[in-house]
C-alpha cells in the first residue's frame, strides 16, 4: 500500500478517535452528534442503494409511474444531481451551504452538509426511479461474468480514490468533528500522491467505470449511464478552474504533468 495512503487513513482514524474526547458542550454537542450520524447513516445507505439498484439496471426502484409521467420523473430524478452537485460546488454554493445550518456553526459544517445533501440526492435518485422493465440480453456471454468483476473493482477504485482524496472531507466527517472538538476545520493539502500522481480526477474515473460496466442493462440503466457518466466525463473541467482558484500555480504546475482522466505513463503500484 502506497505510505502516503497508509498515513491519510491513520489520520482519518485519530480524527475519528477524537470523537471519545468531545470539547463541545450544550447545544454544539448535540448539533454535531446529530449532524454526524445524519450524515454517516445517509451516506452509507446512498452508497448501498446506489450499487444495489445499478447492479440490477434500476429495475429495482420503487418509483411507479408510467409512460410520460415515468419520462418526466425519471428526467427529473437523473438530472438533479449533477445539478445541485455542480452549483453547491461553486462560490455561490458554498455560500449556501455556510449558511445551512446552526447559527454560528453552518461554515463549520459545510463539508457535513454538503454530504447530507449528495446522500439525500443520490438516495431519491436511485430509490424513487420508476423502471421501465425495458431489458436488454448482453451480447456475448462472456460479459455475464466479467462484467460484476469489473463493476467490482470500479468501486474498489472509487474507495481508494475516496482516501487517496482525503476520507475526513469526502465522507462529510471534517464538519462535525470539527465542531465536537471545537476547532477550525484543517482541509487536507491537494492531493498528488496515489492514483492523483496518475491522473487528476480519479473519484470522476472510477465512479464512470462503475457506471458502465454494471452488469444487467436496461433502458434505464442506459439513461443513468449516459448523463451520469457525461457528467463524471465533463464536471472534472469545472473542478480543475475552482482548483486553480484554490491552489494557484501549485495547482497549474500538477495540471501540466498530470493527465486528466486517462493514464498515459507507465502505472506504479496504487
Amino acid at each position: 500500500m502506497d505510505d502516503n495512503r497508509t498515513k491519510k487513513i491513520f489520520a482519518f482514524i485519530k480524527l475519528i478517535f477524537s470523537v471519545f474526547s468531545p470539547k463541545a458542550k450544550g447545544k454544539e454537542l448535540v448539533y454535531a452528534f446529530v449532524y454526524g450520524i445524519s450524515c454517516h447513516i445517509l451516506f452509507s445507505v446512498a452508497v448501498i442503494a446506489m450499487i444495489y439498484h445499478m447492479f440490477y439496471g434500476m429495475q429495482k426502484s420503487y418509483g411507479n409511474f408510467q409512460g410520460p409521467l415515468a419520462v418526466i420523473a425519471n428526467g427529473a430524478l437523473v438530472l438533479q444531481f449533477p445539478i445541485v452537485h455542480s452549483f453547491l460546488l461553486s462560490q455561490k454554493g458554498q455560500k449556501l451551504l455556510n449558511c445551512l445550518g446552526p447559527k454560528g456553526l453552518a461554515s463549520k459544517l459545510s463539508t457535513t452538509s454538503f454530504t447530507i445533501v449528495a446522500s439525500v440526492q443520490l438516495l431519491v435518485l436511485f430509490m424513487l426511479w420508476s423502471p421501465s422493465e425495458i431489458i436488454y440480453e448482453l451480447p456475448f456471454e462472456f460479459l455475464i461474468y466479467t462484467l460484476p468483476v469489473l463493476y467490482s473493482l470500479s468501486w474498489i477504485l472509487l474507495i481508494i480514490a475516496t482516501i487517496d482524496a482525503g476520507l475526513e472531507v469526502q465522507s462529510g466527517a471534517l464538519g462535525w468533528i470539527s465542531v465536537l472538538t471545537n476547532k477550525s476545520p484543517i482541509f487536507p493539502p491537494l492531493p498528488t500522491t496515489g492514483l492523483y500522481s496518475i491522473i487528476r480526477h480519479p473519484i470522476y474515473a472510477s465512479f464512470f467505470l462503475a457506471v458502465v460496466t454494471v452488469p444487467s442493462w436496461t433502458a434505464d440503466q442506459l439513461i443513468i449511464s449516459f448523463i451520469l457518466g457525461g457528467y463524471c466525463v465533463f464536471a472534472p473541467i469545472l473542478k480543475d478552474r475552482r482548483l486553480i482558484k484554490r491552489h494557484g500555480q501549485n495547482y497549474v504546475k500538477y495540471k501540466d504533468i498530470t493527465p486528466y482522466m486517462i493514464p498515459n505513463k507507465k502505472l506504479k503500484k496504487i
